[in-house]
């Protein structure tokens, strides 16, 4: 969603307690952020692989992995899960909105063969089933949550999330998915 294409709200003025404390998080974000990036560089050179952030061959598979095991809604699935801790079909279903139970029964299936998600239940159907992560979907889902944090406190930690009208929904998830709510 474009800067311009999402709702606006009204600017509220931090108080200065609010703005001490937005400042402490970002800075809090920013050690976050070194670490992360020494994390990395330290494991590069443990492993024996390019270190620079130029090299093509990881850039491409950067992107490979991005698009195959984050793209096209897995995030928001990863997320409800996570944050659920074990969730039926219908309430990922309803807290995803849009997704057809095809579509979701796809995904689910996807991410429970890269070893990101489980289920328990009747087998054979998936929609009756209860789905929580693996030890490595929440391994990975515990490195996200810092990101999405970050995001929330730098779109306005506090501010309420304004729900688009239902025409503007529509053409926000089309474009923001690529397909068509209905699909």
């Amino acid at each position: 969603m474009s800067a311009s294409s999402r709702p606006r709200m009204a600017t509220v003025l931090p108080s200065p307690k609010d703005q001490e404390i937005f400042r402490d998080l970002a800075e809090r974000f920013a050690v976050l952020a070194q670490t992360c990036f020494q994390f990395s560089r330290d494991i590069y050179l443990r492993t024996g692989g390019p270190v620079e952030l130029h090299d093509e061959e990881t850039i491409r598979r950067n992107i490979s992995i991005a698009q195959h095991d984050f793209g096209n809604r897995l995030v928001e699935i990863l997320a409800v899960i996570y944050f659920k801790k074990s969730v039926s079909f219908q309430e990922l279903l309803k807290a995803l909105g849009g997704m057809s139970t095809r579509k979701l029964s796809g995904k689910l299936q996807g991410l429970e063969a890269v070893g990101l998600v489980e289920h328990a239940g009747p087998f054979g159907h998936p929609t009756e089933a209860r789905y929580s992560l693996t030890h490595k979907g929440v391994v990975i889902t515990r490195l996200g949550e810092p990101v999405l944090l970050y995001l929330r406190l730098a779109e306005g930690w506090t501010a309420p999330i304004q729900e688009p009208d239902a025409a503007e929904a529509g053409s926000i998830h089309e474009s923001k998915t690529g397909e068509a709510t209905g699909a």
